[in-house]
């Protein structure tokens, strides 16, 4: 049982999930605690607590997994509650107890039900001694489950069974790939959650993943607040989440709630939950999981019943009956959410760290905007890509697409990649609005989304985007705090032609220019034609821009040699060459000797696995090495076909980009480049 009332509530977490919990404790007139590593330190959700401490620096381990630190920050801090968020140490049942042997209470459920449900094997159990409909499943460790592949319905999935997240888990379509596998998945399931238990699940051919979100109090009360369509996913990580999911009937409502409901009172389960279902194309589902914790798309069933969730999960905790019943809550509207990460869509979604040098958003007043950072944090490579959440509410789906897709055009992020384009592109796709979603839609059709953004991009003329950046990079206050004006603009036109040249899509042009006063026009000769560019408004980083004829609306900023261009959803980045940036002087200089003799790191992150050795010799596409960064594996590929002269780097290196990981023997390649 919670105590009477918190004074003082301690976020075991970190980013946009520990900014909306201090939020949430706030409007119940409590104190928020956070504790923070060395590198999250300028993060907001350090300046908006009231009370801020350190774990130091150092690995998760030594951070936001050190149980012992954390009880001792808020046994020091004289915390009474623990919110761990999601994540980190959110379904860990020995943090769950300690927090309960401490007298400080955990905000979410009891141990028990964290260790029934953190085990795929053991929740299976229990969902099947509750009567709740299952996929044929098998467990066991991977030389047992390799022993028996033969008799598996195949394609299955091997999934860990602890942990969650998308973490190990592999697509198996025939038996004499299961082996390899299994072992694979158990290693990065032991990597990630300390255990290489595996659980082998019937796979479904492109079902829907549907969730119920759940309360329940201490005194036998429960309720569910619908469901949430959460199928559109990558790499098994969900990107866009809905809720309701119109491919619910009715019918179907009532059997997947009412399922979820008959698990959260067998368990005699307390707080938060989520009750994860598949769907087949028949609209028969079938138990997954439960997530014992708040989860990252909560805010879509927040926007169509009206509750906080957070806050529900407080007063739970504190002993609070359930102030509404179930015929309380009704669905209104449609609402949707995208999740905006620090990534490069058109380089395989590689993790992207960095700092954030611009970030504007829309009016928050139309839009819910959940992030973790604002303009000059850093995006570390240890940590979960995801910049920001968007959220919007509309009256029907369609509504609701159409509302998010202007917000997500109004998001501005530069100094880095993010899948902001990639996204809006997926929201236009026929599929998604026509609602012919599953779960490996991305998957199947990665391609088609990538290739109608490329169109899409491809609709401005390069002419009239070259001079665009060029007007935009000459403007007097738009060159990183240095002015451009010169005397020469008193006196209205230069007769000299000055150059500069503008680097797009790996190719130099040279751009030769004459301005008019205060630069307001200009004429631009690029590739030899002339481009009369005037500056028709400006309002900060919103410009309307003419180039000829045509009238641009845009918004555009300048970071050193940088030139950022957001069109209509399009973010374009060119660079001056020209100018001095020690980024790309840091580049260059460590790939001058070519890719040929070398392989460097392609992102910051850890190096977790090498599968070669000195002197090894190597074929094409051969997986060298893992990296993992911002929660992903990254496998690193031979280039071609070569011989490793010499390894640079060792496993748990930490490694930046473009740092010497292989030196190789080119004498052994061969014309299979």
């Amino acid at each position: 049982m919670g105590k009477d009332r918190f004074s003082k509530i301690l976020i075991a977490n970190r980013g946009e999930i520990a900014l909306r919990i201090i939020r949430a404790i706030h409007s119940l007139g409590m104190n928020a605690l956070v504790v923070h590593s060395s590198s999250d330190r300028e993060l907001p959700f350090v300046q908006e607590a009231d009370e801020a401490f350190s774990l130091g620096s150092g690995s998760l381990a030594e951070t936001y997994l050190d149980q012992s630190k954390i009880l001792g920050i808020a046994r020091k801090a004289g915390a009474d509650a623990i919110h761990p968020g999601y994540g980190f140490l959110a379904e860990n049942a020995e943090f769950a107890e300690r927090c309960r042997l401490e007298g400080i209470t955990f905000i979410g459920p009891h141990p028990q039900a964290i260790r029934i449900m953190g085990d795929k094997i053991r929740a299976r159990e229990k969902a099947r001694e509750l009567g709740l409909p299952l996929l044929n499943g098998f467990t066991g460790s991977p030389g047992e489950l390799a022993a028996q592949a033969d008799k598996f319905p195949f394609p299955v999935l091997i999934k860990p069974s602890a942990g969650g997240g998308g973490k190990g888990m592999r697509i198996i379509h025939r038996a004499g790939e299961f082996e390899d596998a299994a072992f694979e998945a158990s290693r990065e399931a032991e990597n990630y959650f300390g255990s290489g238990g595996l659980y082998v699940e019937q796979f479904l051919i492109n079902p829907r993943h549907i969730e119920v979100q759940v309360l329940a109090d201490q005194h036998g009360n429960s309720v569910h607040l619908f469901e949430r369509e959460c199928s559109i996913q990558r790499r098994y990580q969900k990107i866009i989440e809905e809720a309701p999911s119109v491919s619910v009937s009715a019918e179907g409502r009532k059997l997947i709630t009412d399922s979820a409901l008959k698990l959260v009172r067998g368990m005699e389960y307390t707080n938060a939950g989520t009750v994860e279902f598949l769907m087949d194309d028949s609209g028969s589902f079938y138990f997954l999981e439960m997530n014992t914790r708040i989860q990252v798309e909560h805010p879509v069933t927040e926007m169509i019943t009206g509750i906080d969730l957070v806050k529900e999960q407080i007063r739970i905790a504190m002993g609070d009956k359930l102030s509404f019943s179930q015929d309380d809550i009704q669905i209104r509207g449609h609402a949707i959410e995208a999740r905006i990460y620090a990534e490069d869509p058109m380089q395989d979604f590689q993790p992207s760290a960095g700092t954030i040098e611009k970030f504007l958003h829309p009016d928050e007043q139309e839009t819910r905007i959940d992030s973790g950072y604002q303009e000059g944090n850093r995006i570390e490579p240890f940590y979960d890509p995801m910049i920001t959440k968007v959220i919007r509410h509309g009256t029907s789906r369609t509504d609701a697409i159409n509302k998010l897709i202007d917000s997500l055009k109004g998001i501005y992020i530069t100094g880095l990649n993010c899948n902001r384009d990639y996204l809006i592109s997926l929201l236009q796709t026929g599929l998604f609005v026509q609602n012919q979603i599953h779960t490996r839609l991305v998957e199947l059709e990665s391609r088609s989304i990538l290739q109608a953004y490329q169109k899409s991009r491809d609709k401005l003329a390069p002419e009239i985007l070259l001079a665009a950046a060029a007007f935009i990079s000459l403007q007097p206050d738009n060159s990183g705090g240095k002015s451009w004006s010169s005397p020469w603009k008193a006196i209205g036109y230069w007769r000299l032609l000055p150059e500069i040249s503008i680097l797009y899509t790996g190719n130099k042009h040279l751009v030769k220019y004459e301005a008019g006063s205060g630069r307001k026009k200009m004429i631009l000769w690029l590739e030899g034609a002339a481009y009369h560019a005037s500056l028709e408004v400006r309002s900060q980083e919103h410009y309307s821009v003419r180039i000829n004829k045509q009238v641009l609306a845009l918004r555009a900023s300048t970071s050193l040699s940088e030139i950022n261009l957001d069109i209509d959803g399009h973010m374009y980045t060119l660079r001056r060459p020209d100018r001095l940036d020690e980024r790309y002087i840091k580049l260059s200089g460590k790939e001058s000797s070519g890719p040929a003799d070398r392989i460097v790191a392609p992102l910051n992150g850890r190096i977790i696995k090498i599968y070669i050795k000195e002197g090894d010799k190597v074929e094409k596409d051969q997986t060298l090495l893992l990296i993992e960064s911002m929660k992903m594996e990254n496998k690193i590929l031979a280039p071609h076909k070569s011989i490793i002269k010499e390894s640079h780097v060792s496993v748990g290196e930490q490694v930046q980009n473009t740092q010497l990981l292989f030196t190789l023997d080119t004498n052994d390649r061969s014309s299979d480049q």
